[in-house]
């Protein structure tokens, strides 16, 4: 498994819009009101839960690569429960622009990926998927997904979702061109777009173009 050059992109791509919409979406937001899943979360349940997955991603890409890890100060120990009801929604926003710093500069850190242990490089796909799917339940249109990061995203999929795909072969269907992915020993294909095959294998389904004709993989609510 190695970090290709898309999926490195697209997570990038994905982070800043990540704090693009904390600096200029999440504000207007309620936090405690926007509901998530079916009122099962909140806003703020997401929202700690990407910077505490953040912060821990980075750690464990430092330890990998021998550098010292830092004791998390008292503002960033905030898990999801406590961290998802109890804070205002202008520290919810430092806390996630402030984690995914943290784990930018982390990746960007890293000079030979293929040296590292294949649970450590699979972190920029699970990110992706982590940005792409969590964004979704803060409210962003998956026709707001941008097509080379839509698709770069799938690519992750088998891997991010390797017990609830093992018996799948996804064909994502981009215009005229056909991307096909493909799990040994797969039974059952799933076609369609790469943001509908998104929406389908993270139960985020919803918008016209997220519908799948199949019943999804057991929901996932933590990605």
């Amino acid at each position: 498994m190695t970090v290709t050059a898309d999926i490195s992109a697209a997570l990038e791509h994905q982070a800043r819009t990540l704090v693009d919409y904390a600096l200029d979406v999440f504000l207007e937001i309620d936090f405690l009101d926007h509901n998530v899943l079916g009122g099962t979360l909140t806003g703020g349940h997401v929202v700690t839960y990407l910077a505490r997955e953040g912060d821990r991603m980075a750690d464990e890409l430092l330890e990998s690569l021998g550098e010292e890890v830092p004791e998390p100060d008292r503002a960033r120990r905030w898990e999801i429960a406590e961290g998802g009801n109890e804070r205002p929604g202008a520290v919810m926003v430092d806390d996630i622009v402030e984690s995914t710093e943290r784990l930018r500069r982390a990746l960007t850190a890293v000079d030979d990926w293929t040296a590292l242990p294949s649970s450590i490089r699979q972190i920029p796909r699970r990110r992706l998927i982590q940005l792409v799917t969590h964004l979704v339940d803060l409210g962003r249109p998956w026709e707001e997904l941008q097509d080379d990061d839509a698709r770069a995203a799938v690519h992750a999929l088998p891997d991010v979702f390797a017990e609830e795909l093992s018996g799948y072969r996804l064909l994502a269907t981009d215009g005229d061109e056909e991307l096909t992915w493909v799990k040994e020993g797969a039974t059952t294909i799933v076609t369609g777009s790469p943001r509908a095959l998104l929406a389908w294998a993270t139960g985020r389904a919803g918008a016209q173009e997220s519908s799948v004709d199949l019943p999804p993989p057991a929901l996932r609510v933590w990605i």
